[in-house]
């Protein structure tokens, strides 16, 4: 008993930082395929973060870093909003999602920055098997529900089959990882044949499986991002390429909505949901209650523009002002959240909350302690980021996450006193291994 409790060796310590790196690796890739997998190897990755002792001398880097500093400076005003709430089961439930916040301090603590493209591949690689299973499931080869025993694997739906996560996380996982791909094609001088033929098919494929899976947001994502990676590669020959690019986005767009069910409808659903409201004030469509409730929460914003309503009492405070006619938006089936952050960050924490929010997104782009290459990316989601906060994507178990991931290991830029060996067999199959033992972990809990 003593010798669990007592402090351990240095050489463990080092151990224990390398372990941590690899963890954050399987970690990552866990994050669009389990969340009850990722969360079980979070609580691993804590537990050996608090063995192995000493946190100031692993935190004091951490804390110094301005990116941190702002996560968690937008973290605690969303606390601070806990103490004028009278929802406080809501905001428990917010605060339990708005944890990753605090997780690019623990990360930093650890990290070292030769393992931040394996964290990038280890993403890419989960969504590949995410995509795998939705062609399966499309094709009919796997069922849209499947369970062992009373355990669940998956279940999804035939006009959108995204097994794992939501359809809307799914195709935003999926527009990220071409994005990341085309951009790392444009910019890397050193690739080889094999690399860039994986890039090719994984940016066809996915951008194929996106026209099958109902996601308005993939959508505008998918454009808007490969808009973004043209713009960082092309900067010197702007009109030029934006000129290709518009007409090849334009191809694709024309292409997918003529050939596509799944696009036709939902950009048809989209039109008629807009006329429906502006000839008839009718709200009732998924797009229109989103727009419905952002006009009522307008009212609320204007009436507690400083500090908002609350962490916990953003919805209920919106309800009670919507009119008999509109009573739908107020339905808590229909609508349990505001599908917009911005507007939700408002309602929370009021400008507070909002500017210290835009802290976090300017300190972000305009990190300079990294590489190039690492900023891009890092311009790259995050203005990702900007853009499904629009539909409500970013405080999850699967947008969050993974953006506090990408964003700690781009800034990271340290070098830890480990042993860092480059991918080999062996390991390998010690990634597979962890991999497979923390899904049963995570599906049986």
């Amino acid at each position: 008993m003593k010798s669990i409790l007592s402090a351990p060796s240095q050489e463990l310590k080092d151990k224990i930082t390398l372990w941590l790196n690899h963890l954050l690796v399987l970690y990552t890739f866990l994050i669009p395929i389990h969340n009850g997998a990722k969360s079980s190897m979070f609580f691993v990755m804590l537990a050996l973060f608090l063995y192995r002792r000493d946190y100031w001398f692993y935190l004091k880097d951490a804390f110094s870093n301005k990116v941190v500093q702002a996560f968690l400076l937008f973290y605690f005003i969303n606390a601070f909003g806990m103490l004028y709430t009278d929802n406080i089961a809501y905001g428990k439930a917010h605060m339990d999602k708005a944890k990753y916040l605090l997780f690019p301090l623990m990360f930093l603590s650890f990290f070292d920055k030769r393992f931040a493209w394996r964290v990038v591949t280890a993403f890419i690689l989960g969504m590949l098997v995410a995509e795998i299973f939705s062609y399966l499931i499309h094709f009919g080869i796997f069922p849209l529900e499947f369970s062992i025993g009373k355990y669940e694997i998956w279940e999804t739906k035939v006009y959108s089959p995204a097994p794992f996560q939501h359809h809307g996380a799914h195709s935003v996982g999926l527009a990220l990882v071409v994005a990341i791909l085309l951009y790392e094609l444009l910019n890397k001088k050193h690739i080889s044949l094999g690399i860039k033929i994986f890039s090719l098919a994984f940016m066809t494929t996915a951008s194929l499986n996106m026209s099958f899976i109902a996601s308005r947001t993939g959508y505008v994502l998918y454009i808007f991002i490969l808009f973004i990676v043209v713009l960082l590669t092309f900067r010197k020959k702007l009109f030029k390429i934006l000129a290709i690019t518009i007409i090849l986005l334009s191809i694709i767009s024309t292409l997918a909505y003529n050939y596509s069910n799944t696009v036709n409808s939902r950009v048809n659903q989209t039109v008629s949901s807009i006329e429906n409201i502006l000839k008839d004030d009718n709200y009732n469509s998924s797009l229109g209650l989103r727009i419905g409730f952002t006009k009522y929460a307008i009212e609320i914003i204007e009436d507690n523009l400083f500090f908002g309503v609350g962490t916990g009492d953003h919805m209920d405070t919106v309800r009670a002002i919507i009119p008999e006619k509109h009573n739908y938006i107020a339905d808590k089936k229909l609508l349990h959240k505001p599908h917009n952050v911005y507007i939700q960050i408002l309602l929370q924490t009021g400008l507070l909350g909002g500017i210290s929010f835009l802290y976090l997104i300017y300190t972000i782009l305009f990190y300079k302690y990294t590489t190039k290459h690492k900023k891009e990316i890092m311009i790259i989601i995050t203005l990702s980021t900007l853009v499904f906060m629009l539909p409500g994507m970013f405080f999850g178990t699967f947008t969050l996450p993974l953006f506090v991931v990408f964003i700690s290991a781009m800034i990271a830029n340290k070098e830890q006193n480990i042993k860092y060996h480059d991918m080999n067999e062996s390991l390998l199959i010690k990634y597979f291994i962890f991999v497979i033992l923390f899904l049963i972990i995570g599906i049986t809990r």
